[in-house]
This record gives C-alpha cells, structure tokens and sequence, in this order.
C-alpha cells in the first residue's frame, strides 16, 4: 500500500482547529466559576491532537525539521495537556 505525500496544511488545520478549542479550556480555566469539563468539546483536543501526531509520523515528513519539531511538541501538547486537567480536577474533588 503506497502512502500519499504529505500534505503540511493538514496538520496545520489541526493546529489551528486546537489552538481554538485551547483557548475555551484556557478561558474557562481563568473563569472563577465552577469548572465545566462535561462537554464534548473538551476531549476533541487531544483526539485532534493525536490525527496530527500520527499523519506526521505515518508520513515521515522531512520536510523543515524545525517545523515539523514544533507540530510534533505541540501535538503533545495537545493530548497531554486536558486530560491532566481533567485528572487534576477530579483528584481535588476526591
């Protein structure tokens, strides 16, 4: 089965698509009110996240290292970031 080559924007949307979705997480963490983590809208991050991450690793872009560097710590940034939010939200209620 022969790949297709790699195509940056796609990434690049998910990039942009996370960094919205970052933002409600971002705001709502700064909100004083109670968290609300119950939407769906939370998780699409790192799910988003990881079709990035695998789409650059499946097509082993070698295009500007720099920049794919910085798609992949992002990405990481991505998943890791709202599920510990989510775990350090629930280890306080506990």
């Amino acid at each position: 089965m022969t790949s297709g080559k790699f195509k940056l924007w796609i990434p690049l949307i998910l990039l942009v698509i996370n960094i919205i979705l970052f933002s409600f997480t971002v705001e709502e963490l700064i909100d004083a009110s109670m968290p609300n983590y119950g939407g769906p809208f939370k998780l699409l991050t790192p799910v988003f996240g990881l079709v990035s991450f695998f789409y650059i690793r499946k097509h082993n872009a070698k295009i500007n290292k720099f920049l794919i560097w910085l798609l992949q710590g992002s990405n990481c940034f991505f998943i890791v970031f709202p599920i510990a939010i989510i775990m350090i939200f629930m280890l306080a209620f506990i």
